[in-house]
Formats: C-alpha cells, structure tokens, sequence
C-alpha cells in the first residue's frame, strides 16, 4: 500500500476518534452541540433532549465509537507491518459490512434513516484506499 493510502487511513482513523468524542461530549453538560447538531442532520423531526438517559447513551456510543477508531488504527498498523497479504484488509471490509448493516437496520427502524447515509460516507472513507491499493483481492 502506497504512504498516501497509509495516511489516508490513519486520517480515517482519528476523524472517527475524533467524531467518537463529539458524541463523549453531550455526556457533559455544555459540550452537547456538536452531537446535537450531527443528531439534528440525521433527523430533523425528533430533537435530543440531553437528559440522562441520552446523556449516557450517546457518551457510550462516542466511546465505543473512539475505541473502534483506534482499534482500526492499530489493526492497519499490524497490516501494514506484517506480511499477511489481503487478508487482514479483507477482514476489515467484512467487519464494515456487518456493521454497516446492523446499524442501517438500527437506524432505520428508530427514526435516524439518514444515519445510514453518513454511515456509507464513513465506509467508503475506509474502503476507498483499500480498493485503490488493491488490498480487496485475493
């Protein structure tokens, strides 16, 4: 894989680490309007009203969302050191189909259909390099 693509994902990596503590943020009272407005995108008719409850939810999901930014990260810095081949990259595209639809389906349901929008952003964020470099073949 060329330094462009490596680059490419690390980027990748922190804007989700990143996105993850924007959502950490409306766990604090007075740090809610980046989650706010991402919330308010994705479905302008149900506003987030911050109480605990969301408070909680959306400072768990920023979490989880920061730990799966550096998890990927060091998951692509092992690819990249090892002589594995495609198939850890491989791997990595299987692991964003199976998120990609269990979220949509989530998504969906609840309301937030337009999340799966922002999700395919994010996916193609992460597969862009990887198709690019070949990294999706055998």
């Amino acid at each position: 894989m060329s330094n462009f693509w490596k680059i490419w994902l690390d980027i990748w990596c922190l804007a989700v680490i990143i996105f993850g503590g924007v959502l950490v943020g409306a766990s604090i009272p007075g740090f809610e309007s980046g989650t706010k407005t991402f919330i308010t995108l994705i479905n302008p008719i149900d506003m987030p009203v911050f109480n605990e409850i969301e408070r909680f939810a959306f400072g768990l999901i920023g979490a989880i969302t920061m730990g799966w930014g550096v998890t990927f990260f060091y998951f692509f810095r092992a690819a990249h050191a090892s002589n594995i081949g495609n198939k850890m990259y491989r791997q990595a595209f299987v692991v964003m189909i199976i998120w990609n639809l269990i979220d949509g389906y989530v998504s969906y349901r609840t309301g937030f259909a337009l999340n799966i929008a922002s999700n395919l952003l994010l996916s193609l964020g992460m597969v862009i390099p990887l198709y690019m470099s070949g990294k999706l073949r055998r």
